[in-house]
């Protein structure tokens, strides 16, 4: 009995570290049960969902959700949370998209999204940090505010006209979309970030525990700032992504996004208390989330069915990264 429980206690963490690709094989294998047929050229096992043409459309939806849910991981490991990500997103699509449709350039646009979107995160992040109150509720705050600033900006109205300054995004290189590339682009880059450098380290510090990272003489109000700002420069991404896939600026864009990208950090193995989670972890949990809605899609399933399933699986990851905690 003693060595049943020491397996389960060493089998534990190495699950939890990767539930995310778990989760994946688990879900591939049911959609090659459940996912329509069709026998035609190019269809895997003689699936639609393992088809050549269905993968082309799951790496282009797999671009901003998974840059969200890279910088939600970032504020994820500090122990916080941002509900105001999908608002930010709207905003910033509206702004990307106001000044293409007046005529400015893609790389103006790209660099004011870029920067507005790291200027909010870094203020979300001050007002969390100095003020000591909850990031639920300063970034619930912020996912009103923002929201109505988006509708405000653009006069309750979509903006259209855009040209094809950002087009190039969207283009396939080397079997997938430029946008594709930016994804394992920025996975990589955060990844280094968070276990290379001074300030990710300090990140996972931050969430392995407040009080003793804060008398071991770690900045914990400019860490933390410093990660909303690395989420808001990730939404200001995946914004830009956004646009060039949609060509247009909607002030309710990125509606909801944040429970995809809260879901994806988590089921990649992020722990909403704190200082464990990769941003690889996070990259396959955002490939999951992903792939369930297609096959919700695929089979028909209502879509507010699938975000009842979405619940349950954020309640069934964090369940299993609190009981590694307390083992």
């Amino acid at each position: 009995m003693m060595n049943a429980e020491s397996a389960r206690h060493r089998l534990l963490p190495m699950f939890q570290r990767y539930q995310g690709l778990v989760g994946l094989l688990v879900l591939m294998a049911v959609a090659f049960f459940v996912a329509p047929k069709a026998n035609v050229p190019g269809n895997l096992f003689g699936s639609t969902f393992f088809s050549a043409r269905n993968v082309e459309i799951l790496m282009g939806q797999l671009a901003y959700p998974g840059m969200l849910a890279i910088g939600a991981t970032f504020v994820i490991l500090t122990g916080g949370i941002d509900l105001s990500s999908g608002s930010l997103l709207g905003l910033l699509n509206c702004v990307v998209a106001m000044r293409l449709a007046h005529g400015s350039s893609g790389p103006s646009s790209i660099g004011i999204c870029l920067l507005l979107g790291a200027a909010i995160g870094a203020a979300i992040g001050a007002i969390v940090s100095y003020s000591k109150l909850q990031p639920f509720v300063v970034t619930l705050a912020g996912l009103v505010s923002l929201r109505g600033i988006a509708y405000i900006y653009t006069n309750n109205g979509n903006i259209s006209g855009l040209g094809d300054a950002l087009d190039w995004i969207e283009s396939p290189y080397l079997g997938l979309p430029v946008s594709g590339w930016l994804l394992i682009g920025m996975t990589l880059l955060s990844g280094l970030v968070l276990t290379k450098t001074v300030f990710g380290r300090r990140v996972y510090a931050l969430g392995g525990n407040f009080e003793a990272a804060r008398y071991a003489g770690v900045p914990v109000n400019r860490v933390r700032t410093g990660a909303y700002a690395a989420n808001g420069l990730c939404i200001a991404m995946a914004a830009i992504v956004f646009t060039a896939r949609n060509h247009n600026g909607q002030p309710s864009a990125g509606t909801g996004y944040e429970l995809d990208a809260i879901t994806a950090a988590v089921v990649g193995g992020a722990s909403l208390l704190g200082g464990i989670g990769s941003v690889f972890g996070t990259f396959v949990g955002a490939l999951f989330i992903v792939c369930l809605n297609e096959l919700l899609i695929l089979d028909g399933i209502n879509y507010y069915a699938g975000q009842g399933w979405k619940g349950i699986i954020i309640l069934v990851a964090v369940y299993l990264q609190n009981l590694g905690r307390r083992k």
